[in-house]
């Protein structure tokens, strides 16, 4: 050199390892090498001098890389000295992106390669000193040639760390101009549509796919020069012409004055059919309550929310306008003389289970009566104290007006029977008023003088039963009968009848009887009478058929839904382990690079015959320590491991399971402000079920406040206070373990309450995911004999409580 100058090279590690093997490996350069340990006092010293380079490591406490680098960025001694991470930390795109925003132009990953450490700083330290030479000469042509420098050596990292990382994506990833002609292709775009990819022609997308093009062309119509991306989910054929349904996402770029557009494909076929079965199956559901006249509903006083099926809506009359209000809705259509009972079985102060039955009316648009019969499970939650109503529903105005018209038809005055025998039995079934022509009827006159005589004395004893089962029809809870039965006479002439009975007086039976002829030649009132019973037995017999086939339909479909919920369930935990990957990663990589960093230095203080049995001991209880945090995190995060026992009888501390499951999402999430603030109850809290499945659903929903938390700060001002934390507690409430997990994040609209539970449902505007996890996670509850509440203002909170009964059972066991 021309100049008397030594560079000089910062490096930044919280490990002293690291920074004696990093000594070692940099310290026959021509260069000054500077080693600390603090990022603090790092800053202190880049506004002191300018280095030539430095090395930073990303994961450190008190602050990591990438804001360290923005420091010495935003500085004015360091501006622009090359940053080079050193590092152990997992790089998605997120990372790496956010890396080379703060300045960095390259990365080292630990355990390193002594060599090519050597070369780079090398490269780095060169550049330095010509820069430094020519800054002499001519500063200003210095500077630019630097400038571009630079630029050439980010812009090359970013190509190939560009290409590197696509070409082992599943998605098709595809580059196009403005003119549709493709600059880059995957391998799996090029192997989904048997395409290779020419190096020097400018292929059209037309020239792969029509319907690709045809469907890029359409989504880019849709961004219209306004919207960055777009989302859209259409059909296409692959090379093999297999029908397949891709999620096509959208990105438009501006690059040196030209629009380009990066397109990236997901295939979502096994998501669409799984979806498609499950709206099948729903319809079919549908369709066997339409058949069957009945509708069913779920109200509580939690959440003062009634949720219906759509027969139960279509028996209301509930719009869809009327969704959000169905509770109002019906009591502004009930008629008003009913409303008083309905109102009574809703302010019930019930203390246990109890089952209700209530027939109502209500006014239809074209103000008509229509007769509701309601059959409703009353369930009492003591620890909240709260009432749930579960239920089924069913029109039965043709069944009431069917009876009415039969009532009405005949007169329950005495007198007015003058040609049919009418009798009144009281509740033993003993005669106690008989008009004449029924006297006539048992060719018995003094019955009208003598009381308490059983009427069964008059019934044929191989017809009791029959005529006892007849008479006993209130425990059938009907209000009345008919039927064709056989009378003896007090002569003993035998009568055939047709025989309706009536109940009254609420104990008492009335008796409408009529004789048939006999068979002589002119039978056609017995035939007609027969006819019509007869027609009503096949009718019932037909019902009764139709109802045995309906049962093994619904049979076959629960079968079916357990196992889409199985389905369901395995691809809610591939989603939840696709989010934890790079944490996955990164937290198992980092004591792995402590490791190899440690027996790097052991190795290389042997080479120099400078080790002793102390620092040897130090250096093995580090290495120990790094294992057993590999221990802890493979255990925690074993919840995903689908081959796991499935039964959900087991034994479980839910204390342990919770607090496992904080300690998981603090590492997953710990580059985030958001705070989780346990709580858990001082005694164990045991309950029945399985522990990786309760700990899954306890990450899910924790993920899901994250996520709540995290949008609410993005649009929140930065005047704004807001609450970033987690609230998570145990607690024993009466003989039941409740765990509550509350956000103060984004909140959930009351319209949205609804359906927060139903499968594919998201809020989220990004498609993030399936919207699975509430689904998965409140049929895994329930496997537990558990139940999941929530309650939300938006805007304010989220409060998610999983309750599950309490289980006698001690730690020994």
């Amino acid at each position: 050199m021309g100049f008397n100058f030594t560079p000089e090279v910062l490096v930044v590690d919280d490990r002293l390892e690291n920074l004696d093997l990093i000594g070692a490996v940099l310290g026959k350069l021509d260069a000054k090498l500077e080693l600390i340990q603090s990022p603090l006092d790092a800053i202190r010293k880049i506004e002191e001098k300018e280095y030539a380079l430095i090395l930073l490591d990303i994961q450190m406490p008190q602050m990591d890389g990438f804001a360290l680098a923005e420091k010495i960025r935003s500085g004015i001694k360091n501006s622009a000295t090359p940053i080079i991470y050193i590092t152990a930390f997992y790089l998605d795109k997120e990372s790496e992106q956010r890396g080379y925003d703060c300045g960095c132009v390259d990365f080292i990953m630990k355990p390193f390669n002594s060599t090519i450490l050597k070369n780079k700083v090398n490269i780095f330290l060169d550049l330095y000193n010509n820069k430094k030479q020519k800054e002499d000469q001519n500063v200003k042509l210095n500077l630019a040639l630097k400038d571009k420098e630079l630029f050439e050596n980010r812009l090359k990292n970013l190509a190939s760390n560009y290409r590197t990382i696509i070409e082992g994506q599943s998605e098709l990833i595809l580059k196009i101009n403005d003119s549709l002609k493709i600059e880059f292709a995957n391998k799996a775009f090029t192997d989904f549509f048997n395409y290779a990819l020419d190096g020097v022609a400018v292929n059209s997308v037309a020239d792969i796919s029509s319907e690709l093009s045809d469907q890029i062309s359409v989504a880019i119509k849709q961004m219209n020069g306004k919207s960055k991306s777009i989302i859209l989910e259409k059909p296409i054929k692959n090379h093999l012409l297999e029908q397949k349904w891709i999620e096509w996402t959208v990105f438009k770029q501006m690059e040196f004055n030209e629009m380009y557009y990066h397109i990236v494909g997901r295939d979502v076929s096994d998501k669409k059919l799984l979806k498609d079965s499950l709206i099948k199956k729903e319809l079919m559901i549908r369709k066997i309550q339409k058949l069957a006249r009945v509708g069913s509903f779920e109200w509580d006083s939690y959440t003062n929310i009634l949720r219906g099926s759509t027969e139960f809506y279509r028996i209301y009359e509930i719009s869809d306008k009327e969704i959000d209000n169905v509770l109002e809705c019906i009591k502004e259509k009930f008629h008003p003389e009913d409303l008083l009972s309905f109102d009574k079985v809703l302010n019930l102060r019930i203390k246990e289970n109890q089952k209700l039955e209530l027939k109502h009316r209500i006014i239809t648009k074209e103000q008509k009566i229509r007769h509701i019969h309601l059959e409703i499970n009353v369930e009492y939650n003591s620890k909240i104290d709260v009432l749930i109503y579960t239920g089924v529903a069913w029109d039965v105005t043709e069944d009431v007006e069917m009876e009415t018209t039969l009532k009405n038809s005949l007169a329950f005055d005495r007198e007015e029977y003058q040609d049919k025998a009418f009798i009144e039995l009281n509740e033993k079934n003993e005669i106690v008023y008989i008009n004449d022509f029924g006297c006539k009827m048992l060719e018995c006159n003094d019955l009208k003088r003598i009381t308490n005589i059983s009427f069964f004395n008059f019934i044929p004893k191989p017809f009791e039963d029959k005529a006892e089962e007849l008479l006993n029809f209130r425990e059938k809870k009907r209000d009345f009968v008919f039927d064709v039965i056989n009378l003896q006479s007090k002569s003993g002439n035998l009568k055939k009848v047709i025989l309706i009975a009536f109940s009254y007086n609420g104990r008492g039976i009335r008796l409408l009887m009529n004789e048939l002829p006999q068979p002589n030649g002119e039978g056609m009132g017995e035939n007609k009478y027969q006819s019509v019973i007869s027609d009503l037995k096949v009718h019932e017999k037909e019902l009764k058929r139709n109802a045995t086939e309906m049962q093994k339909k619904i049979n076959h479909e629960l079968l079916v839904n357990e196992y889409q919920n199985q389905l369901l369930a395995q691809k809610s935990e591939l989603e939840s382990l696709g989010k934890m990957a790079s944490s996955v990663v990164n937290e198992i990589n980092q004591p792995l690079s402590g490791i190899s960093m440690i027996i790097d230095n052991v190795l290389l203080r042997l080479s120099k015959d400078i080790i002793d049995k102390k620092y040897i001991e130090e250096k093995c209880k580090q290495i120990f320590k790094d294992i057993d945090r590999i221990k802890t995190y493979l255990s925690q995060i074993s919840i995903f491991n689908s081959s796991q026992n499935e039964s959900c009888d087991a034994s479980v501390n839910v204390n342990n399971v919770v607090q496992d499951a904080v300690n998981l999402m603090k590492k997953q999430y710990k580059n985030s402000s958001v705070d989780i603030q346990l709580k858990v109850d001082p005694d164990s809290l045991y309950i029945c079920g399985n522990k990786y499945k309760l700990q899954k659903v306890i990450v899910d929903i924790l993920n899901n406040s994250y996520e709540s938390i995290g949008e609410k700060l993005k649009r929140s001002n930065s005047n704004e206070s807001l609450e970033d934390k987690i609230q998570v507690k145990t607690k024993l409430i009466e003989n039941e373990v409740v765990v509550s997990i509350k956000d103060f994040g984004e909140g959930i609209d009351p319209k949205n309450l609804n359906s927060i539970f139903e499968p594919f449902y998201s809020t989220k505007q990004e498609n993030t995911n399936s919207g699975l996890s509430l689904y998965v996670s409140k049929n895994i509850v329930q496997k537990m004999n558990g139940e999941i509440k929530v309650r939300s203002k938006k805007n304010q909170y989220t409060e998610m409580k999983l309750i599950f009964p309490f289980e006698q059972m001690i730690e020994k066991k």
